[in-house]
């Protein structure tokens, strides 16, 4: 049980503080389909690391499910585990089926969309806030 009632899980500062982890992937996906929760517009997600700017997050998609357009301000590597996803860009519609990873640059519009029950490893790299002054 959490510490505070109102949370879904462990306070992310406790979940991410060892600095070195081994993570199934199976069972975090296990774990995540497991809350007592409905999903958000068709899927759930969790962050199962955190590190000064990378983030890495697992995404369960029902078929059908999307995300809007949106964009990041780093670095976004998009990995299909198993299923199958469409990803939008200003430059091309990607089909990404299992075993396939797209890259995209920091500030790249795209928007999501479950061809079929997908599972999604995310990978965000932000930019470093600009230093207030040269050295």
């Amino acid at each position: 049980m959490t510490a505070n009632a109102d949370r879904l899980r462990e306070h992310p500062a406790t979940r991410f503080a060892p600095s070195e982890r081994k993570l199934d992937l199976d069972e975090c996906f296990a774990n995540l389909l497991a809350e007592p929760h409905d999903d958000t517009d068709g899927h759930r997600q969790i962050a199962i690391a955190r590190q000064g700017h990378l983030t890495v997050i697992l995404f369960h998609f029902q078929k059908g499910s999307a995300i809007p357009e949106h964009l990041v301000d780093g670095a976004v590597t998009i990995h299909v585990l198993d299923g199958a996803l469409e990803v939008t860009t200003d430059e091309e519609e990607h089909r990404l089926e299992s075993g396939q990873l797209l890259i995209l640059a920091p500030r790249v519009v795209h928007d999501v969309r479950a061809a079929a029950e997908t599972r999604m490893l995310l990978t965000v790299h932000l930019q470093a806030e600009p230093s207030s002054g040269a050295r």
